[in-house]
C-alpha cells in the first residue's frame, strides 16, 4: 500500500480526524451556531447595506472556515498520530 492508502485507511477505521472530517464537523457547528443566533445575525443585517440574506450567508461561510481551521489545528496537535 502507499502512503496515502495507508492515510485513506487509518482515516476510515480510526476516528474521523482528518481534514474533511473536520470541515464537515465545522459546518454542523457553523449551521448550530447560525440555528442558535439567528435572531440576533438577522437584527444585525439590517445595519449593514447588503441584503441580509447576503450578509447572513457571508457570516456562516465566515464561522465555518474560522471554526474549520481552528478544529484542524486542534486535531493536528492533538488527535492526529504524528509519523515516527
Amino acid at each position: 500500500m502507499g502512503v496515502s492508502t495507508k492515510r485513506l485507511v487509518g482515516w476510515l477505521r480510526g476516528p474521523a480526524t482528518g481534514n474533511s472530517a473536520m470541515g464537515v464537523y465545522g459546518l454542523v457547528t457553523a449551521m448550530v451556531a447560525l440555528f442558535v443566533t439567528y435572531s440576533m445575525v438577522a437584527t444585525m443585517a439590517v445595519v449593514v447595506p447588503l441584503l441580509s440574506t447576503t450578509t447572513i450567508v457571508v457570516a456562516t461561510i465566515v464561522v465555518w472556515v474560522v471554526t474549520w481551521a481552528i478544529l484542524d489545528v486542534l486535531a493536528s496537535r492533538f488527535l492526529r498520530k504524528t509519523a515516527a
